[in-house]
């Protein structure tokens, strides 16, 4: 009966137990409730400093807002970037480093002929205005080399006409003199048929010596330009100050709107490419860009050297006898005065004393007690009799020592034969 009772005892525990915790967890989210609504709410504004993209990105935020209208947009940043625009993009020129060569230049120029759009600020700098040159662009208080006569002549033909119409407009009687405003930060522009307020005050002035398709005009009663797109051949050139769409500077009146105008082309959907600097590729880049063949060429001649010069594993190849030809002559001079005066057995003998020296070490594989001739004979599987016939006998004739000396001849061939095989065996344990 105990061990029935027992289970309901603990039962009855357990629930106690939960009726407690529920009464405690109740106690506490009542006083949590009224704590939470005698709290008095605080609004505080807190300036957090830029991102490190900010930091490191003048444009950044006029690139996000490319970004944010759904424009597709591209870094060109290194020294190749002309050869890879597609025919039709927008390419915005922040930084003019790219310009500093004359052959870059020219491939800019007839990239926008083809079809491109060149956005850039009208700088005075001269890389800058080498290609204002190439394009009839002259920037207000821009310069010419001392040896440019035709530059020159263009600024200074130039400044003839605007003073000639400034002198017009003033001796005119029945025009009053319009007073120039002291500041035109803020003034409203026309651009693509929008009316824009921009901060156009202390920005650069420039004349555009064509009919130009859309152009902003500043000043009143003058040909000098602030804002203007015009054609070149089948590509546009935007002339604008891009100072004013910086991180600090897009934010203000209509800056923002005017980016999305002057980086955009009507009917037109471009990838927008921004360059903000250049970094020059290393040598084997710009060999793999530009002569592929030439770093192919270099890397096989590489190879070449190393594999005639690398140690390589195997065998050794034997070294050949040094060349010594006063040795063979004066060899040939003496055989051929001892054949002279038949001293056959002399000539001979060194035959036989190079044939026995042979067979020395080839004894100990053949321990017995046979005579040499025999131990020949079993070798060179030449004749025992010619053998015999060969070390024995006392040569009087030529054709007994010709016969003779063409035996040992043999026999010396076949020994060193033999010894080349015996040491192969005796290297490799066969």
């Amino acid at each position: 009966m105990s061990a029935e009772k027992n289970p309901v005892g603990k039962s009855k525990v357990g629930a106690s137990l939960g009726v407690i915790l529920a009464i405690v967890l109740g106690f506490l989210v009542t006083i949590s409730v009224l704590l939470y609504q005698k709290l008095e709410w605080v609004e505080q504004e807190v300036d957090l400093p830029p991102s490190l993209k900010v930091l490191t990105n003048r444009y950044y935020t006029a690139e996000q807002l490319l970004v944010k209208s759904d424009y597709k947009v591209r870094h060109a940043n290194d020294g190749f970037v002309l050869d890879k625009l597609p025919p039709q993009a927008t390419l915005v020129l922040f930084n003019t480093s790219v310009l500093k060569d004359k052959g870059q230049r020219s491939k800019l120029v007839s990239w926008v002929e083809k079809g491109g759009h060149l956005v850039l600020s009208p700088r005075v700098d001269e890389n800058s205005t080498e290609l204002f040159d190439l394009i009839y662009v002259y920037v207000k208080g821009a310069y010419c080399e001392d040896d440019d006569k035709s530059c020159q002549r263009k600024l200074k033909a130039k400044r003839e006409a605007l003073e000639e119409s400034d002198a017009s407009s003033d001796g005119a009687l029945d025009t009053p003199k319009e007073t120039k405003p002291a500041s035109t930060a803020g003034m409203t522009i026309q651009f693509e048929g929008d009316s824009l307020n921009a901060d156009l005050a202390s920005t650069q002035r420039f004349y555009v010596d064509r009919d130009s398709e859309e152009s902003v005009v500043e000043a009143d009663n003058s040909d000098w330009e602030v804002i203007s797109r015009f054609k070149v051949k089948k590509g546009k050139v935007t002339i604008v100050p891009l100072e004013l769409f910086s991180n600090s500077a897009i934010k203000r009146y209509d800056h923002g709107k005017l980016w999305l105008h002057v980086t955009t082309l009507p009917g037109r959907d471009d990838t927008v490419y921004l360059v903000r600097y250049i970094s020059f590729p290393n040598l084997i880049h710009w060999l793999s860009d530009k002569a592929p063949y030439t770093l192919l060429a270099l890397i096989l001649c590489i190879l070449l050297i190393l594999w005639r010069h690398v140690p390589r594993f195997g065998a050794l190849i034997p070294t050949p006898p040094p060349v010594r030809p006063s040795l063979t002559e004066h060899l040939k001079a003496v055989a051929a005065f001892l054949l002279r005066n038949r001293n056959y057995n002399r000539l001979l003998g060194n035959l036989r004393e190079e044939t026995l020296q042979l067979l020395q070490p080839l004894k100990i594989h053949y321990p017995g007690s046979r005579s040499d001739a025999e131990l020949l004979a079993q070798l060179t599987q030449y004749d025992i009799d010619l053998i015999t016939q060969a070390f024995e006998t006392n040569v009087q004739q030529l054709n007994e020592f010709t016969q003779h000396a063409q035996t040992l001849c043999g026999l010396i061939d076949r020994l060193n034969a033999l010894q080349r095989s015996a040491s192969r065996r005796f290297n490799y344990g066969i």
